[in-house]
């Protein structure tokens, strides 16, 4: 069965939460939690489920409100990377905005290659269960 993801925000973090949730959690440290909590299905497809969702690391209302400025000042370029199938163009915009400052350059490639680790690992899992 499929499950469809909702989430409740209170409701003093209702419009922030709106506004910038989806693109703050457009970030490594998510990516990279989605890879640990979520399963590989065949293709390499990644599945979470309600409960794994409920674990995904997401920004913390405070962590978004403190940049929600340079959120805002992104957010257009972001899209235009994400509708030319750029994603990883746009994770490093919201890395840098998010991340880049709090754990530096080093910190950040060091998850950058865990998920990219995960997420080839995965790929590769499912292209080898999907050959005779």
């Amino acid at each position: 069965m499929n499950s469809v993801h909702g989430v409740r925000l209170n409701k003093d973090l209702r419009s922030i939460g709106r506004e910038l949730l989806p693109l703050a959690a457009l970030n490594t440290v998510t990516l990279l939690g989605a890879e640990v909590v979520g399963r590989a299905y065949g293709g390499g497809l990644l599945k979470l489920e309600p409960t794994e969702a409920a674990r995904l690391p997401v920004p913390s209302p405070e962590l978004i409100s403190a940049h929600a400025i340079q959120l805002r000042s992104i957010r257009a370029d972001v899209e235009v990377d994400l509708a030319g199938g750029r994603m990883s163009s746009a994770v490093r915009r919201v890395n840098e905005v998010l991340l880049t400052s709090a754990l530096g350059e080093s910190g950040l490639n060091a998850l950058r290659l865990g998920q990219r680790a995960l997420a080839w690992r995965r790929a590769a899992r499912g292209s080898r269960k999907a050959r005779p």
